[in-house]
């Protein structure tokens, strides 16, 4: 029995010193001149009410993912940002809000409110735990601004959410409505159930139904809100309006913002093409959530972008990795480093130098010719790109 006690408790302390070591092997790494770089940053945006992180459109940098959540923990632990909004599901989000108050919210329901579409990534590890543990010591607000419910459904957009929108109803159109709205979240669509004309106008009228419910409180409660947002995604998803979207993530992000905490600065997880000032001659027909939020803002806000030199990029699964295509003479990404190092952040000042220059901080795919700092307040330049690392299922 000693024996079995002296092992359990060499099992105890091996398990206390090896734990940390773990934990920090999950981390990514960066050496001193890409932290020094990253440090530049963070001084650069400290003092800014809201700054927006973006990425790639294709969501598929894995070495960006890695530097977004090394930048996301330093800006709330070293610059005090206490709110994070991310480009995904407001359902979700509400939800873990309410479990964040029960004190059930689990890491699960933080992946299921940030955004499956990072965060069954390798790279991305570290930050759930982060995110839950800021959440529950009170230090950090976590929320969604996605209208999206089919985007990419997570355990509470494709289960409970159409029957508590649906509960607000009268008890004979419960069912079939709590029926329609969660086979579209699910896009349970087959032979015998078509999207087609009939089921839009069905899912429209039981939307349309909720919303005029939940409205007839007076109260803006979380249910009102899922309603609102479910509608403006319809009025999108029917019209193919991508401003719509756009606009509704706006409006969520300053509804965040005006019920937490005055004072909370914000900092916003989304694609570069959403949090860009401004899009001319990018994408002249886009409007931006960006420019509505510089137009409010203006050098209170800051949005920074990615770009890389070279590598490749990819979601992973089926789809193999896709290499970046190689950049013009006197790309902004050569320039930006010819000396050696991973990675440069250029500031503000910096872009605006540069003048117009070719790079593709908005698509991977796409290099466009611009003034990179009427686009953003800064950018950081990788010198080598890799596709992210999906988690085994």
């Amino acid at each position: 029995m000693r024996i079995v006690r002296s092992w359990l408790g060499l099992c105890m302390v091996l398990w206390l010193c090896v734990a940390p070591v773990r934990a920090m092997a999950q981390a990514a790494s960066f050496d001193r001149r890409a932290s020094a770089e990253l440090d530049r940053l963070v001084r650069d945006v400290c003092r800014r009410e809201i700054v927006v992180l973006g990425e790639d459109a294709n969501h598929g940098g894995g070495r960006t993912l890695e530097i977004k959540v090394e930048l996301a923990k330093r800006l709330v632990e070293r610059c005090g940002f206490g709110g994070i909004v991310f480009e995904s599901s407001v359902y979700a989000a509400l939800d873990l809000e309410r479990r964040l108050a029960q004190g059930t919210a689990t890491e699960d329901d933080v992946v299921d409110a940030a955004g499956q579409l990072w965060f069954r990534a390798r790279e991305a590890q570290p930050l759930p735990p982060f995110l839950l543990q800021a959440a529950r010591d009170g230090r950090l607000r976590i929320g969604g601004m996605d209208i999206q419910p089919v985007a990419r459904p997570g355990r509470y957009t494709g289960s409970r959410l159409a029957s508590e929108l649906a509960a607000v109803l009268d008890a004979s159109r419960q069912a079939a409505c709590d029926a329609e709205i969660q086979r579209h979240n699910r896009h349970a669509y087959d032979d015998e159930h078509p999207f087609d004309d009939a089921a839009q106008a069905r899912l429209r009228a039981c939307i349309d139904a909720v919303r005029a419910a939940t409205q007839a409180t007076g109260t803006d409660t979380a249910l009102a809100r899922m309603a609102e947002a479910y509608g403006r995604y319809l009025d999108m998803a029917m019209t193919g309006d991508g401003d719509v979207r756009e606009r509704a993530m706006f409006d969520l992000l300053m509804w965040h913002r005006e019920r937490w905490p005055p004072g909370t600065k914000l900092l916003v997880w989304c694609a570069t093409v959403h949090g860009a000032k401004a899009l001319h001659n990018i994408a002249p027909a886009m409007h931006p959530m960006g420019a509505d939020l510089h137009a409010r803002f203006g050098k209170r806000a800051a949005v920074i972008g990615f770009t890389a030199l070279s590598g490749a990029f990819g979601q992973g699964g089926a789809h193999p990795p896709l290499r970046l295509p190689e950049t013009p003479p006197l790309a902004l990404e050569t320039r930006a480093l010819e000396k050696p190092g991973e990675l440069r952040y250029l500031d503000a000042k910096r872009l605006a130098r540069m003048g117009i220059a070719s790079s593709r901080p908005i698509n991977y795919r796409s290099v466009h010719a611009a003034d990179w700092s009427k686009v953003l307040n800064g950018l950081l330049v990788l010198r080598e790109e890799r596709p992210i690392t999906p988690l085994a299922r």
